[in-house]
């Protein structure tokens, strides 16, 4: 039986960590909020795509497994890491939205995308599009379904993950 070696799980960070990365928020369906329905593993889009932020920070990080050692990132379930500086098996990103990002709208459903396209001709340097504005939508990486909430302007919504190799 093969087994995927260290160097390869470098090789997977490395190609994330070299592509652009972003969080999209989307409706989800209303029916969840009185049944919950789990995330799929064959998903190639949210439910209902709101719009979607290019990552703040992409990094390479790594476990802190001592308690008494400070951790920089700290994720539910008790997920303590710190940055790294050179390439490893797990890749850190944080995706911070601006406040006006889709106030109002209740969500349901976030995703990361990988190697996303927005279409040509849009203003440099913008961050957040909506689904509109997205020639290629890339490939969805991860879905996280939530308890729905409604997105406020006078909050600055921050989202962290740890994608593991």
């Amino acid at each position: 039986m093969s087994t995927l070696q260290d160097d390869g799980r470098l090789a997977l960070a490395e190609s994330v960590v070299a592509q652009p990365v972003y969080l999209a928020w989307g409706r989800g369906k209303p029916a969840w909020d009185a049944t919950p329905e789990p995330e799929p593993s064959d998903a190639t889009a949210l439910i209902d795509e709101v719009g979607r932020r290019l990552a703040t920070h992409v990094g390479y990080c790594k476990p802190v497994n001592n308690p008494a050692d400070p951790a920089e990132i700290e994720l539910p379930g008790n997920g303590r890491y710190t940055a790294s500086a050179t390439p490893t098996p797990w890749v850190y990103v944080r995706v911070v939205f601006a406040f006006d990002d889709a106030e109002g709208e209740t969500l349901r459903e976030f995703g990361l995308f990988l190697n996303s396209q927005p279409k040509a001709g849009l203003p440099a340097g913008q961050r957040y599009f909506t689904p509109g504005q997205i020639e290629r939508p890339g490939r969805l990486y991860m879905v996280d379904r939530l308890q729905a909430f409604t997105r406020s302007g006078h909050v600055r919504n921050t989202f962290e993950y740890v994608l593991p190799f």
